[in-house]
């Protein structure tokens, strides 16, 4: 081979070299499952650059089932649905069924396509009350998720799995739009099925509030209020409230209960869901939480602070709530709402929690975003690394349910 062959020969292999040096790295990826009282869902967040690539995949059975024994599930069907979460880490490689002519889910290869750093399983409502019923079975049903995540990962991807505290649920929904809102003057309602978050800075809060801690967001600490009221989600708020509710809302809160009454008004409805205990109209109950004294049922004021925020957030249920909605349901009967029941209680009531919570409507905005995202914000920022405080369970007698 002569010399010109062989510096040709040299320059190749010395660019190729440097391609392989300067080939960039995979994204980094998040995976946070939303493991609410209505299902569980896969969520992963590819992180490039400054942004977020969210990857939204299956649905499938609600943790909780088993342990409350609803929706056909009993403690025999632990194993089932632990297979069922983790088979969404396969399902989302391909695409989902076609739902409406487009697939129910994008197909996202995530042990091809990016670096998987964690695997969060994060609970919420459902799963508090689950363990309220029995915590011996909800460790078990832990041990079982957290053992076959973990083999279907890897060593190297860490996982996470537990019931969140309701600060965390209402922090993580709070950053969740931190990037629409970076001045960070806003606050946060989040209806779910089982619980409601509100959540907001709060600077001048006193810090032995136990729904107060000092969080890390963009680098630099922020006191932040955060507290969920475990049994007034939408769904469940007709059983959690102590009235006698019957099958299963108060009279003027039925299905179509205006229908043949000219003297129905929503007002009648709103006046039988006692959101406040009886002579206080600041002492919001929190049925399925436990007092100091080891008793069921307890109230929380919002502290007055909450009249600064200017923007309000309302996130969750309130997202799938329209204008028509007490005359579709409250004062007709439109056929094939799907949950007739508590079709003509739900609208009255959201609008009834926002009142009693003295939020104006002329400040606040539905925004339709997952606490997830919030979830992977808070892990890559580590914005709870910092706080030494530990996280508060209302809804065991005696503290965190130990994993």
């Amino acid at each position: 081979m002569n010399k010109f062959a062989l510096i040709v020969l040299a320059i190749l292999s010395l660019n190729s070299c440097i391609s392989e040096i300067t080939t960039p790295d995979k994204n980094l990826c998040y995976i946070v499952y939303d493991a609410g009282s209505s299902g569980t869902r896969l969520y992963i967040y590819e992180q490039s650059g400054s942004n977020f690539l969210t990857h939204e995949g299956p649905k499938v059975s609600a943790l909780a089932d088993p342990i409350r024994s609803i929706h056909g599930k009993n403690l025999s069907d632990i194993n089932a649905i632990t297979n069922e979460v983790v088979s969404t880490l396969d399902l989302i490689k391909t695409n989902g069924p076609l739902e409406n002519g487009k697939p129910k889910w994008s197909a996202f290869d995530w042990s091809k396509q990016c670096e998987a750093q964690s695997v969060k399983i994060f609970a919420t409502a459902g799963m508090r009350i689950a363990e309220q019923i029995s915590p011996v079975n909800s460790k078990t049903l832990w041990k079982t998720l957290t053992t076959k995540i973990a083999a279907k990962v890897g060593p190297k991807v860490n996982v996470e799995a537990k019931t969140l505290s309701g600060f965390e649920e209402g922090l993580f929904a709070w950053l969740s739009v931190k990037d629409k809102y970076p001045s960070g003057h806003y606050g946060i309602v989040e209806m779910g099925g089982a619980s409601s978050q509100i959540t907001f800075p709060c600077p001048h809060c006193s810090p032995a509030n136990d729904a107060v801690k000092t969080v890390t967001v963009n680098g630099k600490p922020i006191q932040i209020y955060s507290y969920s009221y475990l049994g007034l989600g939408q769904n469940e708020a007709p059983r959690s409230l102590p009235t006698p509710f019957v099958n299963p809302v108060p009279k003027h809160c039925a299905y179509g209960a205006g229908a043949n009454n000219p003297d129905w008004t929503a007002a009648s409805c709103a006046d039988e869901i006692p959101l406040t205990v009886e002579g206080s109209k600041t002492d919001i109950k929190a049925p399925y939480h436990y007092s100091k004294k080891g008793t069921k049922g307890t109230t929380n004021a919002l502290p007055a602070t909450l009249k600064n925020i200017p923007k309000w957030l309302l996130m969750g249920a309130f997202n799938y709530t329209k204008e028509t909605d007490i005359h579709d349901f409250c004062v007709n009967k439109n056929d094939g709402y799907y949950n007739a029941d508590i079709a003509c209680f739900k609208p009255i009531y959201l609008d009834k929690f926002l009142e009693t919570l003295n939020i104006q409507a002329e400040l606040s905005s539905k925004i339709d975003v997952s606490w997830t995202q919030g979830a992977a914000i808070c892990e890559i920022e580590n914005c709870l690394t910092n706080n030494a405080t530990p996280p508060v369970c209302r809804w065991m007698p005696s503290g965190c349910l130990a994993h």
